[in-house]
C-alpha cells in the first residue's frame, strides 16, 4: 500500500520527471562529448599518419629501398612502435620490413584511407588482441609499396569507456533520482497528511483547530497561514451570524410586541375612529422600522459578500459628501447642530457610489443623533495618497475600548436607547468600507477635552491609476439614485 501512495504522489511524479530531463541532458552531453571526441581523434591519427607517411617517402626519396627498409624496421621496433603499424613489401607482395605479416587483402576503402583488421600486440604481450586499423597505402618507384597506418584499438576502447560511463551514470541518476523522490514524498506526504488531519479535526466539530505552521515559511506554511486566515475569516462571519440572530431575537422582540399591542387596540377601538386611525399610523410605523432594520440587514450582507462588486467606476468623493451634507442640512438645523462641509476637492476613487453615498449619510446621521444638541459637525474630504472622508462630531465620544464593539451589528452603548435607531448604520458603513477596500477609523475628536467628542474617518487605499497619482482617478460622477434612510447606529 505504501509503494503503491507513493508511485501515486505528485512529489514521485515531479522527482520522475526530473530525473528524466536530467537523465536526457546528460545522454546529450555525453553525446556531444563522444562526437567531438571521435572527430578529434580520427582528425589527429589521420594527420599523424601522413606526417609519417611524408617522412617515410622522403627517406626513399633521399636514403633509396635500404634506407627506407631500415627506417621502418626502427619504427616498427615492438618498445617503440606504440599505434603505429608499418608495412613495406616489393613488386610480389612479399614483406621486407614492417610489423603486419602480409598486405591487407580486402581493406575497406574510405577515399583514400583504408581500413581492415589487425592482430595488435602490445610490448611483452605475445597473445595481442583483434581490431582495426586505419592506414594508407602507396607505391613507390621499383614496385615497393608502403602501408602507414594506426591501430584504432585504443580509440575504441575509449569510446567504449565513455559508454559504460554514461550507462552507469544514467543507471546512478536514476536511482539517486527516485531516493530523492522518495525522500522528497515522504516529507510532503507528512506535511499534506497534517493539513489532512487537521481538516478532518476541523470537520468533526473543532473549529477552534488550526492548521500547523511551521518556521521554515515555505510554501505549505504559507497554505497554513491562508488556510488559517481563512479560518477565522468564516470564523468571524459565523459568529457574526449567531450574534446577528441572538441579537434580532433580543432586539427585535420589542418591536414586533409592539406592534402586536397596537394592531389589537386598532381591533379593540371600534368605536372611535379617530384613536383606531392613530394606532393604526402607529402599527404602520413600527413595520417601517423594522422593514428598515432588515433591509439594512440585507445591505450589510449584500456588502460582505461583495455584492455590485461589478459595478464599480470612478467616483468623486467631493461630490458624494456634498450631497450628504445637502441631504442632511434640514435635519441639522433642526436639532440646532451647525453642519459645517470643508471646501471639497475633485478626488476621484474606483468604487459604487450609492454605496458610498449612503456611507457617508449613515456617518452623518450618526453624528447629528449623537453629537451634542446645539453643537457642531465638521465634515472633510482629503486627498494625497490614501483619500478620506472625515466626519467630526464634539458629542460624548466613544471609549477607545468600545471602538471595536460599535462596529458590530445591534451595538448601541446608550443603555437606555431612546434615541430612535437599532444599531446597525456603524455595522453597514464598516461592511462598505471593507467592500471598496477601505478602513473605517474611529478616533476622538478633541483627546484633551471632556467629552472628546468622536471622529469618524472612512479612509481609502492607494490605487494609482494609469496616468494619475496615487489614489487619484479621473471621470465624471454618477447621479445619486434614490437610497432608503440610514440608520443611526
Amino acid at each position: 500500500m505504501r509503494i503503491t501512495r507513493f508511485l501515486r504522489t505528485t512529489a514521485f511524479r515531479l522527482a520522475l520527471i526530473y530525473a528524466g530531463l536530467f537523465s536526457l541532458s546528460v545522454i546529450l552531453l555525453f553525446a556531444f562529448v563522444y562526437w567531438t571526441t571521435s572527430v578529434l581523434v580520427d582528425r589527429q591519427r589521420q594527420q599523424a599518419i601522413l606526417a609519417d607517411m611524408n617522412d617515410l617517402r622522403d627517406e626513399f626519396a633521399n636514403l633509396g629501398p635500404q634506407g627506407l627498409i631500415d627506417t621502418v624496421i626502427d619504427r616498427s621496433r615492438p618498445d617503440r612502435v606504440g599505434n603505429g603499424i608499418y608495412l613495406l613489401v616489393d613488386s610480389h607482395y612479399q614483406p621486407m620490413a614492417g610489423n603486419l605479416n602480409a598486405w591487407p587483402a580486402e581493406p575497406v576503402e574510405h577515399g583514400d584511407w583504408r581500413e581492415f583488421p589487425v592482430k595488435s600486440r602490445r610490448f611483452g604481450d605475445a597473445k595481442g588482441e583483434s581490431s582495426t586499423a586505419e592506414a594508407l597505402m602507396i607505391g613507390l618507384p621499383g614496385g615497393f609499396r608502403l602501408l602507414v597506418g594506426q591501430n584504432t584499438g585504443p580509440q575504441r576502447r575509449m569510446q567504449t569507456a565513455i559508454i559504460e560511463a554514461l550507462v552507469w551514470s544514467l543507471a546512478a541518476m536514476v536511482c539517486l533520482g527516485l531516493a530523492g523522490g522518495l525522500l522528497l514524498s515522504r516529507n510532503m506526504i507528512r506535511r499534506i497528511e497534517l493539513i489532512n488531519r487537521s481538516a478532518e479535526r476541523i470537520m468533526r466539530g473543532e473549529v477552534k483547530h488550526r492548521m500547523p505552521v511551521g518556521p521554515a515559511n515555505d510554501e505549505f506554511d504559507r497554505l497554513s497561514e491562508n488556510l488559517n486566515q481563512m479560518l477565522e475569516e468564516i470564523e468571524r462571519l459565523v459568529g457574526g451570524i449567531r450574534a446577528v440572530t441572538d441579537n434580532i431575537a433580543h432586539d427585535l422582540r420589542s418591536p414586533l410586541t409592539r406592534l402586536k399591542s397596537r394592531l389589537e387596540m386598532a381591533l379593540a377601538e371600534s368605536g372611535d375612529p379617530t384613536e383606531r386611525r392613530v394606532a393604526i399610523e402607529r402599527a404602520i410605523q413600527e413595520a417601517d422600522q423594522l422593514l428598515a432594520t432588515f433591509g439594512a440587514l440585507l445591505s450589510i450582507a449584500d456588502a460582505e459578500a461583495g455584492g455590485r462588486r461589478a459595478d464599480m467606476a470612478p467616483v468623486d468623493l467631493g461630490g458624494v459628501t456634498a450631497d450628504a451634507v445637502e441631504l442632511y442640512q434640514p435635519l441639522a438645523e433642526e436639532r440646532g447642530v451647525a453642519l459645517e462641509l470643508d471646501e471639497p476637492a475633485s478626488i476621484m476613487v474606483q468604487g459604487n457610489r450609492q454605496l458610498l453615498f449612503q456611507a457617508v449619510a449613515n456617518l452623518i446621521d450618526n453624528a447629528v443623533k449623537y453629537g451634542s444638541a446645539g453643537g457642531r459637525i465638521r465634515v472633510s474630504v482629503m486627498g494625497g495618497t490614501a483619500p478620506s472622508i472625515s466626519v467630526a462630531d464634539f458629542g460624548p465620544g466613544v471609549p477607545a475600548e468600545e471602538r471595536e464593539h460599535v462596529l458590530q451589528r445591534f451595538v448601541r452603548l446608550e443603555a437606555s436607547r431612546t434615541t430612535p435607531g437599532v444599531g446597525l448604520g456603524l455595522s453597514l458603513v464598516a461592511a462598505i468600507a471593507r467592500q471598496h477596500g477601505a478602513s473605517l477609523e474611529l478616533m476622538d475628536t478633541k483627546p484633551d477635552e471632556i467629552p472628546p467628542g468622536l471622529t469618524a474617518i472612512l479612509r481609502f487605499a492607494s490605487v494609482p491609476a494609469v496616468g494619475q497619482p496615487a489614489g487619484l482617478l479621473s471621470a465624471p460622477a454618477a447621479p445619486v439614485t434614490a437610497l432608503p434612510l440610514p440608520l443611526a447606529s
